[in-house]
């Protein structure tokens, strides 16, 4: 009885316009694409995430609904503008054994310039979405010049837009926490506060309130302040001289030089994934490590391996 009413009120849902919200709820552990893991000089993006031993990939997305990550040989053969090549990609997808954690849809707030347009890409990456499982939107909203107040404004306006294109798809946008704006609570919590948390929620990545300048031991009560808005996670880390760790730094102090693997990191990941399960998050842990640079091919395969296997303890631990 109790699944013909889920299966009844889902229907309904359907039938009135609303769409059930299906983003993953299965801890994974993923990484973004292109950069992050063309370095170890394999053939494909495919082999690539063969090599680290994972199976999700969020997936950058650019103005033309290009996929310029998903390489393969010397080309990027991917896109989800149409049907057909949303059809191609989904079945390199199920032949390789590999899904979608997120596309990544970079946006801009810019002074005296609409949004419509923005507003209108994100729906056809919604619209692709559809068809390749509902993955997530991962906005990272970047705009300049604004005062604090207009951005709240700006920003809010925005995201009040895209609730209705999360509704119609079944997408969980998210906003990732970035830059100069987002990394502050005064911020980033009105604007949360404002829309629908299953619509539009946080992307969050906690590096990068310590890249803002934070002091380390903030980490974990931001963490904890904002996991109950977040449905997506970026893991990083950055190893700071100590006499640097707690006073507060000017924002991106020096963070080329002192980028680290996640494990050898100031951030202790274990406390912040505990934080957000505590707050009922159970979705993708999603790696974006800044440190890659700093290696050959063969040590880039190696620190994403390693990584991959902390996260997968870490999530064990969990269970």
């Amino acid at each position: 009885m109790l699944r013909f009413l889920v299966a009844v009120c889902g229907l309904a849902l359907s039938l009135t316009g609303g769409v059930k919200i299906e983003a993953s709820q299965n801890w994974d552990v993923g990484c973004r694409d292109g950069g992050y893991l063309r370095g170890m000089g394999l053939s494909d993006v495919w082999a690539a995430m063969d090599a680290i031993g994972i199976s999700r990939v969020e997936v950058r997305v650019s103005g033309d609904l290009s996929c310029p990550g998903l390489f393969e040989g010397g080309g990027t053969p991917y896109r989800i503008d149409t049907p057909q090549a949303r059809r191609k990609l989904r079945k390199k997808l199920a032949e390789r054994k590999k899904s979608i954690a997120a596309f990544c849809a970079v946006v801009r707030l810019e002074k005296g310039r609409s949004d419509e347009a923005s507003l209108e890409w994100v729906e056809n990456i919604a619209k692709a979405a559809v068809d390749l499982d509902r993955p997530i939107i991962m906005l990272p909203v970047v705009g300049g010049g604004f005062s604090d107040e207009e951005f709240v404004k700006r920003a809010i306006g925005l995201v009040k837009k895209l609730v209705p294109i999360a509704e119609r798809y079944g997408v969980q946008i998210t906003l990732e926490n970035l830059g100069h704006y987002w990394n502050r609570k005064e911020i980033l919590e009105p604007v949360l506060k404002a829309v629908p948390t299953d619509r539009v929620g946080l992307a969050l990545d906690i590096t990068n309130m310590y890249w803002f300048g934070h002091p380390l031991s903030n980490m974990y009560d931001l963490a904890a302040t904002f996991a109950p808005y977040v449905r997506y996670i970026h893991v990083k880390n950055v190893k700071y001289p100590e006499d640097k760790r707690e006073v507060r730094r000017t924002e991106g102090w020096q963070y080329g030089k002192y980028a680290a693997p996640v494990k050898e990191g100031d951030i202790d990941f274990r406390k912040i994934i505990a934080l957000l399960s505590k707050a009922g998050y159970s979705g993708d842990l999603t790696l974006e490590d800044d440190s890659l640079g700093k290696f050959d091919a063969a040590g880039q395969k190696r620190v994403l391996r390693e990584n991959v296997q902390l996260l997968r303890d870490i999530i064990a631990e969990m269970k």
